[in-house]
């Protein structure tokens, strides 16, 4: 097999027909709907990836498997967890729907996918725009605010030399088979706008690189790429995550993240750049995320931002500019904002992830027609005090 790093969020009609159905769905909207309405790739066609509650499990799945002529190419205990994550190759002329419902009726608490190409969307730099709007929206003070606790990353390879990061502390670790690719810039602009000066004071910043090469295409991140890394967070003690990465439904993202959120995970993810007409993009579409749409200076919707009533809230993402890397836009932009008012909540430490999503929903200063709606959401999100100034528009 060739060495591939991981996919970013994007694929096929009869691939996302084989993860479904999963234990968890978006508000609203079936996953498997969504699935079938996508057309993108996976890492491997004849890959398939297992979550399983445990070694025991796992043993019992890997022997079934051998007797049928599968090959496990790789089995990962994820502590952080609670779970085993196993990767297998298909027999020759082997059906993946057929073996995923195999794998599946042998070992019930066994959940079995296609491993689905995850990646983020192209950032575009903008020749002109406002260039401190951002701040002034959400009622982020120009100083800065401290961390209250440290943020996850899951993103691209990150460059830790960069000057804007120069006080913050990094830890980080590279979940790609082969090595990461697809350059720093991504990953490094997501940490700027959450650790950058006049941005969180004193972060600890862990962030995993999943973005890697896949063979005939460009570089993605894996869901097994993800997951792994989603388990090394939960176990260094990370409770609030920035993923800004976006795609299709995914049975096995959505087993690891569930995990994750009932061990005290919030995950905060951009809602994805593929148009108001596109299915809800994953993670963020999944109901135990905050999935966060971009606005521009004037609080109008980023045009090519989904819509939908998973949206929880919005944040500046359109013509942002970040030191370093010019003027960006899209959804991965926006997500690090609400990334960072959460960080330096107080109030949001040791918090259920759930109560943490309910009371910054509350505090958004609501957008466009009255109450909740699927283009904004909530509305903007605010920093709230003692950081914020709660001064957002009104």
């Amino acid at each position: 097999m060739a060495p591939r790093a991981g996919l970013w969020l994007a694929v096929g009609t009869a691939v996302l027909a084989a993860c479904a159905p999963g234990p968890v769905s978006s508000p609203g909207s079936s996953p498997t709907a969504d699935a079938a309405r996508d057309t993108a790739t996976v890492v491997d066609p004849d890959e398939l990836v297992a979550l399983a509650g445990g070694a025991g499990t796992a043993d019992r799945l890997v022997r079934f498997a051998d007797r049928r002529g599968y090959r496990v190419e790789r089995r990962d205990p994820l502590p952080g967890l609670g779970l085993e994550l196993i990767t297998l190759r298909l027999p020759p002329g082997t059906d993946p729907v057929a073996a995923i419902a195999a794998l599946e009726g042998r070992e019930p608490a066994t959940t079995v996918g296609r491993n689905h190409a995850y990646r983020d969307a192209p950032v575009p730099a903008q020749p002109a725009g406002p260039r401190t709007y951002a701040g002034a929206l959400l009622g982020w003070p120009a100083a800065g605010c401290p961390a209250r606790q440290p943020v996850g990353i899951i993103d691209t390879a990150l460059d830790p030399a960069a000057p804007a990061l120069a006080g913050a502390t990094i830890a980080s670790r590279d979940f790609t088979v082969g090595g990461a690719a697809g350059g720093t810039a991504h990953a490094t602009a997501v940490a700027e706008l959450v650790a950058g000066p006049g941005r969180l004071a004193g972060a600890r910043l862990y962030h995993a690189a999943v973005v890697g090469d896949v063979p005939a295409a460009d570089p993605a991140a894996g869901v097994d790429d993800i997951v792994r890394a989603i388990d090394w967070l939960a176990g260094e003690g990370v409770r609030l995550v920035n993923v800004s990465l976006a795609g299709p439904y995914n049975k096995i993202l959505d087993r690891g993240l569930a995990a994750a959120a009932d061990r005290g995970m919030l995950v905060v993810a951009a809602a994805g750049n593929d148009g108001g007409a596109a299915p809800p993009r994953y993670p963020a579409a999944f109901d135990f995320a905050v999935a966060v749409t971009a606005v521009d200076a004037g609080l109008a919707p980023y045009a090519r931002a989904p819509r939908g009533e998973h949206i929880d809230v919005a944040a500046p993402g359109v013509d942002v500019y970040v030191p370093g890397e010019g003027y960006l836009t899209g959804t991965s932009i926006a997500a690090p904002f609400v990334t960072a008012a959460i960080a330096a909540d107080p109030a949001a430490v040791g918090l259920d992830p759930t109560e943490v999503r309910r009371q910054l929903v509350a505090a958004a200063r609501d957008l466009g027609p009255p109450g909740r709606d699927a283009t904004f959401g909530a509305g903007l999100a605010i920093a709230r005090p003692p950081c914020g100034t709660d001064a957002g528009p009104r």
